[in-house]
């Protein structure tokens, strides 16, 4: 799979992405060709079905997720195969400025997405390190497949401040619309609020992460974590699943306590 990337598109790309505070972040959907997210869509559409749903917490609720190439459709395989290509990640190291990105052959996490009627998935940070591949992760994609999304469905990918008290930009999952944006511990995302969208139609997306073998320390408080970062914004309060919320918090506060402490060893 080829795409026809134009330079110019590039360069003013990586302008937005590189001036945005606290982390970098651009809308890059036309970097794609609308026949191959369609054709990827339709595929997708096709196949929910056969998606594995992940297990429903206090803070993601009905949302499936297919991350093994193997039981993909043709046209996704391709295309994630063209996003963890040696030629795109030269394009997001001219976006982003970042030396050294390598795809993820595991998908840990990543692959096909897919959240239902009442689904949602509340403000978070990502797992910041991958020990199967002994490195840092640095990008997210996510590529949205939805055709004739309606915006009283709620479904908006939202990027929030480093403290999680304000939004600073939302997108809607629309086909062909992409984002990227930088992955640290202040890069607070995600579309906290249940869908509304008719019972059998799901938000769909491809996921895709990029990670280097080294990261500078700005933007990390927990060290090198594989957890989840899950926060509630200024108006919520999370009311279920209070166990596993509580022990979340007592690993998260530890995991910042052991970085803070390590870094003023170093100080």
């Amino acid at each position: 799979m080829e795409m026809n990337v134009v330079p110019w598109s590039v360069r003013k790309l990586g302008d937005a992405f590189r001036k945005q505070t606290p982390y970098g972040y651009a809308e890059i959907g036309e970097l794609f060709e609308p026949s191959v997210v369609s054709e990827v869509a339709a595929e997708v559409e096709s196949r929910l079905g056969s998606y594995p749903q992940e297990k429903d917490i206090y803070a993601s609720h009905r949302k499936y997720r297919l991350s093994s190439l193997r039981d993909m459709p043709e046209r996704s395989r391709d295309f994630i195969a063209y996003l963890n290509s040696p030629a795109f990640l030269a394009i997001l190291t001219d976006l982003t400025g970042i030396e050294g990105l390598q795809p993820d052959p595991e998908l840990r996490g990543g692959g096909i997405h897919a959240i239902g009627r009442g689904g949602y998935l509340k403000i978070h940070t990502d797992f910041n390190w991958h020990s199967g591949l002994s490195m840092h992760r640095r990008l997210n994609l996510l590529v949205y497949l939805n055709r004739n999304w309606q915006s009283d469905w709620h479904g908006s990918i939202e990027l929030w401040s480093a403290d999680a008290r304000q939004r600073i930009f939302s997108l809607a999952p629309e086909l062909g619309n992409a984002l990227l944006f930088e992955t640290n511990d202040i890069s607070y995302h995600g579309h906290p609020d249940p869908l509304e969208c008719p019972e059998g139609t799901f938000r769909k997306s491809i996921a895709l992460y990029y990670y280097t073998a080294t990261r500078p320390g700005a933007g990390i408080v927990f060290g090198k974590s594989e957890m989840t970062n899950f926060v509630e914004r200024p108006t919520e309060r999370f009311v279920s699943d209070k166990a596993r919320r509580i022990r979340h918090r007592i690993q998260l506060r530890g995991k910042r306590i052991a970085h803070s402490f390590k870094r003023g060893r170093k100080g």
